[in-house]
């Protein structure tokens, strides 16, 4: 047995993933909504019998425990094995870890010590007293410091360069880490200079990046001292936007209180993490995206909202939500009683912050309330404004009765009839739809595919494949298979069962190669319930397929000879033809047989 093969027997693929998201019981197997993007309705599939899993939704993907773990950290394989391999108690002998591996280890390392350098410079160095005077006027303590690793990046153009080429880094790599800049004679100088640093971690605490914020904003001219906020540049290790800050250290809070509070800075989040709210992360920006819903969505079903006050009218904003909702989120807002964000009404008295928090409004409750104080209601331009920012939003509603319940509350507040309310937002989604491409039928070589895996779901799913692997291959030879993973499972499935009085999926699984086992286990997981619960549509349904397959495979046939025809009359060579010609008028006549069999079925 080999060392993946070890590890994988020791852990139990449901168990594992249970511990990361909710399965339900169904049949034989578990499913769940797929972690890796967003849905509302179960695609992701789990076979304890397979130890195997695999998304019938927009992933398309499926694989075993190790590369659910690669996919859930975005680990390369050694690393995921790795982690498996302790946890199971297997000592690893044979696996090296692969160049991609060895530069993210580097990059992690670069990081850690430079959060240390930045840490130290803070806390235990003169450098830092400003930086120190600057979080103490806004009220950070120390504790907080400590607990989010913040540092200080000293006004100067090498320092970091200096301490980590000290440690044995190169210039490029650290680079690659994205804390240098490469000037235009090729020389490399800190990206961070005179900012209180925010040390940026993954979900597992992996340091992967900064963010810098200036300090003394009104020394130099913006040109001279550079953005206010500046973040790493993107890595191999950092992608700003699958990054949430703070959720390493806020993740259980979270997971406790079932929802989770969604902020723009790091401030507000330090504020509010030292005011008692703890269960909140930071985007840094003004709307959520797809990674970071997907992310959030391992710890929480619910996430309340509390961004600039202006929000409301961005697009920005629109497609955050929208990427929330679409991701099975539930959106909440929470309204600020005082301040443009939660740092300024938490410095005003903490209790508001924690009211704001508890006593959180529906998303297009918020909007709609937020519109109306923005323009007012009185006369028609008024009006008119307030329609513009709120339609886009009510036009991304799904659900008809809440669209229905949002049309009604806008048509009374605005004092106009719900049809025009309807109107506009028609007019809105039509003026705002891209022309849909017209839509080809499924190529020949797509459909082939999907009904080959079909057949095999069949055969490998009912309740006697050895009766129906016969009834099948009366049908179709092994030739009639486009598809090379099914073709050779289907070879080793006729073998297997005539050795075997008994299906049994452990043990066929063992003769299954790494090519081929995927597509084994996309067949074994396919729901077709609504096909096997009944034996005569499903016997019917297994015909049909094999009719489809064997028509699509003498068309292959008829093609190739039709080329072979045409070859034999450039060249002049009559008896080829004649003897081509034959065999195309017997596979068109095995066609018009098959299609009459069908009919009369």
């Amino acid at each position: 047995m080999t060392d993946v093969d070890l590890v994988k027997a020791k852990i139990d693929i449901v168990d594992f993933i249970s511990e990361h998201i909710k399965l339900t019981k169904a049949g034989r197997n578990f499913k769940a909504l797929c972690p890796f993007h967003g849905e509302k309705t179960p695609s992701f599939i789990i076979s304890p019998e397979r130890q195997s899993w695999h998304c019938f939704g927009a992933c398309a993907t499926g694989g075993d425990v190790i590369s659910f773990l690669q996919k859930w950290e975005n680990l390369e394989f050694v690393e995921a094995l790795k982690i498996l391999a302790q946890r199971a108690g297997v000592t690893l002998s044979s696996y090296q870890p692969t160049e991609s591996s060895k530069l993210k280890d580097k990059l992690y390392e670069i990081n850690h010590l430079s959060s240390e350098f930045f840490h130290f410079l803070l806390t235990s160095h003169k450098s830092g007293s400003r930086a120190r005077e600057y979080l103490k006027s806004r009220g950070i303590k120390d504790e907080i410091v400590k607990t989010f690793t913040l540092g200080y990046a000293p006004d100067s153009w090498d320092s970091l360069l200096a301490f980590l080429t000290k440690k044995g880094y190169g210039s490029s790599d650290i680079n690659t880490a994205g804390l240098l800049v490469r000037s235009d004679r090729g020389t490399y100088y800190d990206r961070f200079r005179g900012r209180l640093m925010f040390t940026l971690k993954d979900q597992r605490g992996n340091i992967i990046g900064f963010s810098g914020r200036l300090l003394d904003e009104g020394v130099y001219s913006e040109r001279q001292r550079g953005a206010k906020y500046v973040n790493t540049s993107e890595t191999p290790i950092y992608i700003k936007g699958n990054t949430l800050y703070g959720l390493d250290i806020t993740k259980e809070a979270i997971k406790k209180e079932k929802e989770a509070v969604v902020v723009e800075g790091e401030f507000d989040l330090l504020s509010s993490f030292q005011s008692g709210v703890a269960n909140i992360v930071a985007i840094k920006g003004s709307a959520l995206t797809e990674g970071q819903t997907v992310l959030l969505r391992r710890f929480t079903e619910n996430i309340n909202l509390a961004l600039d006050s202006d929000f409301a009218g961005s697009e920005a904003a629109r497609r955050g939500i929208e990427i929330a909702e679409k991701g099975g989120l539930t959106v909440k807002v929470v309204e600020l009683p005082y301040g443009k964000d939660p740092a300024e009404c938490i410095e005003k008295d903490p209790y508001l912050w924690k009211k704001a928090v508890k006593e959180v409004v529906p998303v297009y409750d918020f909007i709609i309330k937020a519109a109306f104080t923005k323009y007012g209601k009185e006369g028609v331009v008024g009006k008119k404004k307030i329609g513009n920012e709120v339609i886009p939003f009510l036009s991304k509603i799904e659900n008809p009765i809440i669209l229905s319940h949002y049309v009604k509350d806008l048509s009374n507040k605005l004092q106009v009839t719900e049809e025009s309310i309807e109107l506009s937002i028609a007019q809105y989604v039509k003026k705002k739809e891209i022309p849909k491409e017209i839509k080809t039928a499924v190529s020949g070589s797509s459909r082939e595919i999907l009904l080959e895996e079909y057949l095999l779901s069949l055969i490998i799913q009912s309740d006697n494949p050895h009766e129906y692997i016969a009834a099948v291959m009366k049908i179709l030879t092994f030739d009639d298979f486009n598809l090379s993973p099914v073709k050779k499972i289907m070879e080793l499935l006729v073998g297997f069962l005539s050795s075997c009085k008994k299906f049994e999926v452990k043990k066929f699984g063992s003769l299954l190669t790494s090519e081929i086992a995927p597509a084994f286990d996309k067949a074994y997981l396919a729901d077709r319930s609504n096909i096997l619960s009944e034996k005569q549509i499903f016997e019917k349904e297994l015909l049909h397929t094999c009719w489809e397959i064997k028509k699509m495979s003498l068309r292959r046939r008829i093609n190739s000879i039709s080329t072979k025809i045409k070859q034999s009359e450039e060249k002049k060579d009559e008896p080829s033809a004649k003897k081509t010609n034959e065999q195309l008028r017997d596979l068109l006549r095995q066609i018009r047989e098959i299609e009459k069999t069908t009919q009369k079925a």
